[in-house]
C-alpha cells in the first residue's frame, strides 16, 4: 500500500470497553471486532449478532447460503456463486419435470461438490492448504460414504416394507431412525477428525471449515450415488415415476442434503481447528467442540426419526429443508464465535491493506474497522498478496486512517462468465457420463416365446397343508406359511404378518377389520393412503376375489425416500372383499422386479413382485366365520 505519510496519532482514537485498548475511531474495534459505539440492539455480547464476521452488513442469524458456505470469498465474488447455485437448482427442477432420471442423479450428487471445489480455487484455499491434505479429506469421505451405503443398503431397503395394519417394529424404528443416521453422522465427520489428528501446520478456524465441509460433502455424495446407482439400469428417463417424487428427490439430494452436510461438517471443522489465545480460558473452545458434535448428531437423528413416518413427498422435502436451515444457522453461530475469539495473526496497524468486503483501505489489523469483517475471513494467500507493494493499481478511500485516498493492491474476484462456463462444462460432463452409464446398464425389454416361456401345468408333490389362523373375535380364518428359512410369521389378534426373508424380501399381511359401510375400494384406498400417501395406481385387478368372494384389488407403486433422499421402487398389492359388513384384506409389499422369461411365473404379468408368486393360495383360503365360532 502507498499513501500520504502520516503518523498514526493523526487519526482520532476511541477506547474499546471490551478489549480495553485505544484504537483508531471507527465503527468496529480493529483488535477484537466489538462495536465502538454500540447502539440499542447490537450490544457487546460475545457473538456480536448484528454483524457477521465473514460478510459485511449481515446479521449472524440471516439465512445466506453464499456467505455461510463460501466464507473466504470477497464480497463481489459471492454474486456469481449465488447465480451458479440458482442455476443448479433450477436445472434440477427442469430435469425432474422432464423425467430425465439419469441427468437428475448426476446433477443431484455432483453439482454442489463441483461448485464447492470451484470455491476452493477461486478463494485461493487450494494454495493455502496442501493438495495432499485436500485429496486425503475427499478420499476418506468418498471411501466412507461408499462403504456405509453398501453396509446399510439392505437395512434401509427392508425398513421400507411398512405394514398396512400397523407400523414398523420397534427394532426397525430404532435401527433405521436412530442408529443408522447417528452412524452416518459420525462417519461423515471422521475425515476432519483424521486430518486434525495429523497436526496440520496451520490452524485457522476457517481452514477447519474447509476440511470438515469437504469431507462431509464427499461422504454424502458418495453414499447417495452408491445407493442411486441401480437406478441407472431402469432407463435414462423415469417413465413410471410421478413428478412429485422426482421433485422431492431433486430437492432432498440436490439441495437440502448437500447444504446440510456442508454446514454440519464445516461447523465441526471450525471447532476442531479453533485456537484460543495464549493464556485464555480453555472452556469456550471445549464448549464449541462438544456443542458442534451434539448439534450435528441431533440433526441427523432428527432426520432419521422424521423419515420413519409415512409423510408425503412434499413434507419429506420440507423436513429436510428445515434441517438444512438449522444447520446453516448453527454454522454461522459457530463461525462467528470462532472468528471473534480465536488467536489472531501478528498485525501491523501502521500498514494499510484493502478490505475485500467494503473496498476501503484500512489498517492491517484483525478486523476491518469499517465493516467489522475478520481479516481471517479471507485466505492467507489473499492476505499476503494484498500486503505486497507490487502490482498496486486501484485507488480507494481510507478509513480509520488520515484523510485521503490510497493506492492498493486489487482483490481478485470471480466473474459470472468464468464461473458459469466452468460449472456448465463440469455438469455437462457428469450428465453425459450418467446417460452413457444408464444406456449401457439398462436391459432390453423381455421377449417371450410361447412355448416354452409361458410355463406349464404344476407337476410334482401336492401342496402341503399350511397352518390355520383364527382371529381373536372369531370373525375369520386364513392359512399362512409355515415359519422356516424363507418366512418369519407374527400372529396378531386381527391377522397375520408374514415377513419374506429370501430372494427380493417383502411382507405379506392377512387381516380383517369392520367395513363400517365402506366399499372394498374405499377400504383399500384408505389403507394405502395412510401408510403410502404418495402411492400411484399401476392397475386395478379385474375380477379380484378374496376367499372366493368378489371384491376389489389394486397394484400400486411407491417411491419412498430414506434419510438421504434415496428412493426405492416398491410394488404394493392390496385385495379386499366384504361379507356381513366385515372386510378381509390380503396385502403384499416388496421391491419391484420386472417379470421376464428368466424370472416370475413363466408368463408375462403386471404384478412384477416376487412375493406375489406365493400369495394366491393364502388369499383363497380366507373364510368368513360366525362370531361364536372358535374351532373348526
Amino acid at each position: 500500500m502507498t499513501g500520504p505519510p502520516s503518523p498514526h496519532d493523526e487519526v482520532p482514537t476511541m477506547h474499546c470497553a471490551v478489549c480495553d485498548a485505544d484504537v483508531p475511531a471507527g465503527a468496529f474495534c480493529e483488535t477484537c471486532g466489538a462495536h465502538l459505539s454500540p447502539q440499542r440492539g447490537n450490544g457487546r455480547g460475545v457473538l456480536r449478532l448484528d454483524a457477521y464476521g465473514a460478510a459485511p452488513g449481515e446479521h449472524v442469524l440471516r439465512l445466506s447460503v453464499a456467505s455461510s458456505l463460501f466464507p473466504h470469498l470477497p464480497h463481489r465474488s459471492r454474486g456469481p456463486f449465488r447465480v451458479a447455485l440458482a442455476v443448479l437448482f433450477l436445472t434440477l427442477i427442469a430435469f425432474a419435470f422432464l423425467g430425465w432420471q439419469a441427468p437428475l442423479i448426476a446433477l443431484s450428487t455432483l453439482g454442489f461438490p463441483l461448485l464447492f471445489l470451484l470455491y476452493l480455487h477461486e478463494s485461493d484455499i487450494d494454495d493455502d492448504l496442501p493438495v495432499s491434505t485436500l485429496a486425503l479429506t475427499a478420499a476418506l469421505g468418498v471411501g466412507l460414504g461408499f462403504g456405509w451405503a453398501l453396509l446399510t443398503g439392505s437395512i434401509v431397503a427392508d425398513s421400507y416394507d411398512v405394514a398396512l395394519s400397523g407400523g414398523t417394529s420397534g427394532g426397525h424404528s430404532i435401527l433405521g431412525g436412530l442408529l443408522i443416521p447417528a452412524g452416518a453422522a459420525v462417519l461423515m465427520l471422521l475425515p476432519a477428525v483424521v486430518v486434525r489428528l495429523l497436526r496440520p501446520a496451520t490452524r485457522e478456524s476457517l481452514d477447519g471449515f474447509v476440511i470438515g465441509a469437504l469431507g462431509a460433502i464427499a461422504f454424502v455424495a458418495s453414499a447417495t450415488l452408491t445407493r442411486l446407482a441401480p437406478q441407472f439400469a431402469t432407463g435414462v428417463t423415469a417413465q413410471n415415476r410421478p413428478v412429485s417424487g422426482l421433485l422431492a428427490e431433486a430437492g432432498i439430494q440436490g439441495v437440502a442434503m448437500p447444504l446440510t452436510a456442508a454446514a454440519a461438517g464445516g461447523l465441526v471443522g471450525v471447532a476442531l481447528w479453533f485456537t484460543r489465545p495464549v493464556g485464555s480460558d480453555r472452556r469456550p473452545g471445549v464448549l464449541l467442540l462438544v456443542s458442534s458434535f451434539l448439534v450435528v448428531l441431533g440433526l441427523w437423528v432428527a432426520i432419521g426419526l422424521m423419515e420413519a413416518a409415512p409423510f408425503t413427498n412434499g413434507l419429506h422435502f420440507g423436513v429436510h429443508l428445515f434441517v438444512a436451515v438449522l444447520a446453516l444457522l448453527a454454522l454461522r453461530i459457530g463461525v462467528q464465535a470462532a472468528l471473534l475469539h480465536e488467536a489472531h495473526d501478528e498485525m501491523n496497524p501502521d500498514a494499510q491493506i484493502l478490505c475485500p468486503h467494503c473496498d476501503h483501505v484500512v489498517p492491517d489489523t484483525a478486523f476491518c474497522p469499517n465493516c467489522g469483517v475478520a481479516a481471517r475471513a479471507a485466505s492467507r494467500t489473499s492476505r499476503t498478496k494484498r500486503r505486497s507493494p507490487a502490482g498496486m493499481g486501484v485507488t480507494r478511500p481510507g478509513y480509520a486512517l488520515p484523510a485521503g485516498s490510497y493506492e492498493a493492491v486489487p482483490v481478485r474476484t470471480t466473474t459470472h462468465t468464468r464461473l458459469l462456463t466452468t460449472v456448465g462444462a463440469g455438469v455437462a460432463i457428469a450428465v453425459a457420463a450418467a446417460v452413457t452409464a444408464s444406456v449401457l446398464a439398462t436391459p432390453g425389454a423381455p421377449r417371450y416365446v410361447c412355448p416354452p416361456d409361458c410355463g406349464q401345468p404344476p407337476i410334482g408333490k401336492p401342496v402341503e397343508t399350511n397352518p390355520w389362523f383364527m382371529s381373536s373375535d372369531g370373525r375369520f380364518s386364513v392359512q399362512y406359511p409355515r415359519a422356516g428359512t424363507a418366512y418369519e410369521v407374527r400372529l396378531k389378534p386381527d391377522g397375520v404378518d408374514v415377513n419374506f426373508t429370501a430372494g427380493d424380501t417383502g411382507t405379506m399381511q392377512f387381516f380383517g377389520l369392520p367395513a363400517r359401510g365402506r366399499t372394498s375400494k374405499q377400504i383399500a384406498e384408505d389403507l394405502i393412503g395412510e401408510k403410502y400417501p404418495d402411492a400411484t395406481t399401476d392397475y386395478e385387478i379385474p375380477n379380484a376375489m378374496v376367499g372366493y368372494q368378489p371384491g376389489y384389488g389394486v397394484v400400486t407403486d411407491e417411491y419412498p425416500q430414506d434419510a438421504s433422499g434415496t428412493f426405492t421402487r416398491l410394488r404394493l398389492l392390496v385385495m379386499v372383499a366384504i361379507k356381513k359388513n366385515y372386510a378381509l384384506v390380503a396385502a403384499a409389499v416388496g421391491p419391484y422386479h420386472e417379470f421376464s422369461p428368466e424370472f416370475g411365473s413363466g408368463h408375462p404379468s403386471g404384478v412384477n413382485m416376487q412375493l406375489a408368486l406365493d400369495m394366491g393360495k393364502y388369499v383363497n383360503s380366507f373364510i368368513w366365520r360366525d362370531n361364536s365360532a372358535r374351532h373348526y
